[in-house]
């Protein structure tokens, strides 16, 4: 069902569209062996990059990378990203990093990299609270101004919703 209801959501979408899959996505595929974020891609004709990761070239100019990552909250809500960043040597840096799975909502440039957190569009689960984990609900909307050295600006700006 849920499969289902991501082809008729995402189906609706005008813009390309680049997916990874996470660590439930990774579960299922353990325990029943199906991919389900491949069946979707291919079902609306999205590009999957791949497992918790994977990159996006802007007309080779500038690399986003899409991080879902297996690891958890982190005691500042910036820490988690400067060690995501960190473990990245430099010529696997990318000019953006959108990293996923902690449901928060951050914004920082660390080693010349713009990096968001990309915050939650599912309000906080019973799961979670019982965890005193925060979800910060929302979405980003983000412009880049793109030159032949990457990006030379970026504007994010945070949408938030209380469901």
């Amino acid at each position: 069902a849920q499969r289902k209801k991501a082809i008729e959501m995402f189906g609706q979408c005008p813009f390309p569209m680049y997916m990874i899959s996470g660590n439930h996505d990774g579960w299922f595929w353990k325990t029943n062996g199906a991919n389900v974020v491949v069946d979707i891609c291919e079902a609306i004709g999205a590009t999957y990059l791949g497992h918790d990761e994977g990159n996006i070239s802007l007309n080779g100019k500038a690399t986003l990378k899409l991080w879902h990552g297996l690891d958890g909250n982190s005691y500042a809500l910036s820490y988690r990203l400067q060690k995501i960043i960190e473990a990245l040597t430099g010529g696997e840096k990318p000019h953006a990093l959108f990293a996923g799975h902690c449901h928060k909502c951050v914004y920082i440039f660390e080693r010349h990299v713009h990096t968001y957190s990309m915050g939650s569009i599912q309000s906080q689960s019973v799961w979670a609270r019982g965890k005193r984990i925060a979800f910060h609900t929302g979405f980003w909307v983000i412009d880049f101004v793109v030159n032949d050295s990457g990006i030379a600006k970026s504007t994010g700006t945070w949408h938030p919703f209380y469901a």
